[in-house]
């Protein structure tokens, strides 16, 4: 395989190429992936998730989420444990490796927790086509720690757009840049060197992917350019709020 820009040894794969090696290698992670989350985020960025579903606006009630690259459904879990019975939310993600952990996770539900949750369901898709979903869809989208994985950003961005109801909310979570130069190189330190070594530890073994996730986060847009593209994509009132002095942030944009 080509390589093009590298962190480490480590360098990410063509551009061409990354969609299938993204997909392959979540799907060899997934078991493992949210131990990995909780230990080089301390468990905080459930705390994060929690803030970015305050974000959405949303309350209780008969209201459609799209938890759009949802992983192992983290953020999704925890919408329908606060949006109650009636919400329903849609867990995206192209990776059949995360959504089967969260059909497992949602399988050790209890039978009140049936009762008193949103209802979920689980889609495998592409997050740049959205064509399965009608125009004014949802009443919120949230991206949370995925849209740095997905090729074509702005194709996804109008895309999210359109399947939101008019003065509804798209609500991005992921990383950002510290714009301390001494945070920022302690920062950098622990996100390149310490955390793909917390990954193998996950893992038990050496995986590339852990590698690749601070790879991906230095090419992603910093919080300014992020939000410049969510206007140059129609959106209104773009907003975002730093988390942990910048090293992740919560992108909010209005239709």
């Amino acid at each position: 395989m080509n390589k093009t820009r590298s962190t480490q040894t480590y360098a990410l794969p063509e551009r061409s190429e990354r969609a299938d090696y993204i997909r392959r290698n979540f799907d060899a992670i997934a078991s493992n992936y949210d131990r990995f989350n909780d230990w080089i985020t301390f468990g905080a960025h459930r705390l994060w998730k929690r803030r970015a579903i305050d974000r959405t606006a949303l309350r209780p009630g008969p209201v459609a989420l799209l938890d759009l690259c949802c992983g192992s459904g983290d953020l999704s879990l925890q919408a329908a444990r606060r949006l109650g019975p009636e919400a329903r939310i849609t867990a995206l993600d192209f990776s059949e490796g995360m959504l089967g952990v969260l059909r497992d996770r949602m399988a050790q539900w209890s039978a009140a927790d049936r009762r008193s949750f949103g209802r979920i369901t689980t889609v495998a898709g592409d997050a740049t086509d959205l064509s399965a979903f009608a125009d004014g869809s949802f009443d919120a989208i949230t991206i949370s720690f995925g849209l740095r994985n997905v090729q074509d950003r702005a194709r996804c961005l109008s895309e999210c757009r359109r399947a939101l109801k008019d003065g509804a909310r798209l609500v991005i979570l992921d990383v950002g840049q510290v714009k301390s130069a001494f945070v920022s190189f302690f920062h950098r330190l622990y996100f390149e060197r310490i955390v793909p070594r917390i990954g193998f530890l996950t893992h038990r073994g050496k995986h590339e992917m852990y590698e690749y996730l601070p790879a991906s986060a230095k090419i992603y847009p910093d919080q300014e350019t992020l939000k410049g593209e969510l206007m140059q994509a129609g959106f209104a009132s773009v907003s975002y709020r730093n988390v942990m002095l910048g090293a992740a942030v919560i992108h909010v944009a209005q239709k």
